[in-house]
């Protein structure tokens, strides 16, 4: 039995409670406190985390980006090591990024259906082993990429995108190395460290729209060091795409650049008329996907004109006729992931050989439906077209709500890897640069990194006091006597 000490309600002064132990000055409003547990506050874990700089502005998530790039790009040079520095930094940033981690994969958890179909092609691949190898490497590859796409301060995993493309393509022009190709005017591409000149081209071109979207977040922030150090990226990539001749590269780059074009203007547009003009473009893509055969000999064919060059570019439409007759051999699944460039393999000794390739590795049908086709089927191509579709279309609503200039970059990117899908093999390397990007670009399509914190009152009502009374009757009456005949006494007072 309680009563109020003072006025009519409990919430108006202390309150008694018998038999409780006696509450000191600084009073807690447990009932409160009891409601706050009752409803957690999800909140963005990006306006918690502190971040920290290097001395060139970078954050913690650029720096990952700058070391988790370069070995891949350099991996032509040092080979096992840098697939081994790059897997040790990825489990590293998984650590670094712990929290919020689940809301980051459970989001986009349907990416992960590509690598656990390369998994699953275990069963009956025709080298189970590779299998099992490439499908762990392409995990970490994948893992690599939602990890950058989700980081909460996008501004700083381009700047280290750009210092690693620029020291990249910076040491390819210094080397200068050349190959020869096809027929025609020249005769020779610019190659910088590797012999492939569609590999340099390829970062080059990369190199150059991740250059340009740092270019253009730094004159908006007015980080000026920043603006020198892309603007030279740029003017070193294109310079080396030039010099490389590569017909897809061109192409896709011509697709990426128009993107940045149109997509720029409309960050600052009404969500109305980016809805309008996004659909349009959606819609065109997939007029061109339903005529993908008839796009990709045009692109081919405009290629090699412009570059005056073997009109089956270097080979491919052979490699792609002896594709054929591999993919009729096993149509639904295919040989397995990563199960036939492998040496002691027949069919790819004997392309090896065709091509010149004494290494006997690092070799693709230059088609990304190809490659698919004969590693995982027409049930593979199936699973991976579904997902890239549904990570586009997210994407595009993503810009549609919430445009960035980060976003626009990860749509070029996008676009530029898919113009370049008829003409070479993008998205399923394990350890390779192009790879991370493209899972990067899908994975921007979601939200950031959030997490469940300690729950805390929405709208906190002032504390009540409680005090602790104890009734110490004045007559023999004891509890029973009237009111006006007792007096409240603290419990621990002396009778």
């Amino acid at each position: 039995m309680s009563f109020p000490a003072e006025g009519r309600f409990a919430s108006q002064g202390p309150r008694r409670i018998r038999g409780g132990a006696a509450v000191g000055p600084d009073t807690i409003a447990w009932r409160e406190q009891r409601r706050a547990q009752a409803r957690p506050v999800v909140i963005d874990q990006a306006a918690v985390d502190a971040p920290v700089r290097s001395r060139l502005g970078l954050e913690t998530d650029g720096v990952f980006a700058f070391l988790l790039l370069l070995p891949l790009l350099f991996i032509a040079q040092i080979g096992a090591l840098g697939a081994a520095m790059f897997a040790g930094l990825t489990c590293v940033y998984l650590v670094v990024r712990r929290q919020g981690l689940t809301h980051i994969l459970m989001v986009r958890a349907f990416l992960f259906l590509i690598p656990a179909f390369a998994f699953l092609s275990v069963v009956w691949s025709e080298a189970p082993s590779e299998t099992f190898k490439f499908s762990i490497e392409l995990t970490l590859t994948i893992l690599a990429g939602l990890l950058l796409s989700s980081a909460p301060r996008q501004t700083s995993v381009l700047r280290g995108l750009t210092l690693a493309f620029l020291i990249y393509v910076a040491a390819a022009i210094v080397n200068g190395g050349r190959v020869g190709i096809g027929v025609g005017a020249g005769g020779e591409a610019f190659s910088g460290l590797t012999s492939s000149k569609n590999l340099l081209a390829d970062i080059a071109s990369t190199g150059f729209i991740v250059s340009i979207a740092t270019l253009m977040l730094a004159v908006r922030d007015r980080a000026w060091p920043w603006v020198a150090l892309a603007a030279l990226g740029a003017a070193l990539d294109i310079y080396a795409v030039a010099g490389a001749r590569s017909a897809g590269a061109l192409l896709g780059l011509g697709m990426a650049i128009g993107a940045i074009s149109a997509l720029s203007p409309l960050v600052l547009a009404g969500r109305l008329l980016r809805g309008a003009l996004t659909a349009a473009v959606g819609l065109s893509l997939f007029v061109g996907g339903l005529f993908y055969r008839t796009l990709s000999t045009a692109m081919i064919e405009f290629g090699a004109n412009l570059f005056d060059k073997d009109p089956t570019l270097t080979g491919r439409t052979y490699l792609w006729y002896r594709a054929a007759d591999l993919i009729r051999e096993q149509p639904l699944l295919g040989r397995g992931y990563y199960a036939f460039w492998r040496q002691g393999n027949t069919d790819a000794e004997g392309l090896w050989r065709y091509f010149g390739i004494d290494s006997r590795g690092g070799f693709t049908f230059h088609n990304t439906l190809v490659d698919i086709l004969v590693t995982l089927g027409w049930i593979g191509v199936g699973l991976i077209v579904t997902v890239v579709i549904i990570g586009a279309i997210a994407l595009v609503r993503r810009f549609v709500k919430r445009p960035t200039l980060a976003l626009v970059f990860w749509i070029a990117l996008f676009l530029y890897q898919l113009a370049r899908t008829p003409i070479e093999t993008i998205g399923i390397a394990p350890f390779y640069f192009s790879t991370v990007l493209a899972f990067a670009a899908l994975g921007a399509a979601f939200s950031r990194s959030r997490e469940r914190v300690a729950p805390v009152p929405r709208s906190p009502r002032p504390a009540v006091p409680v005090s602790v009374w104890t009734l110490r009757p004045e007559s023999r009456a004891g509890a029973n006597a009237p009111r006006e005949t007792q007096r409240l006494l603290p419990r621990n007072d002396p009778p």
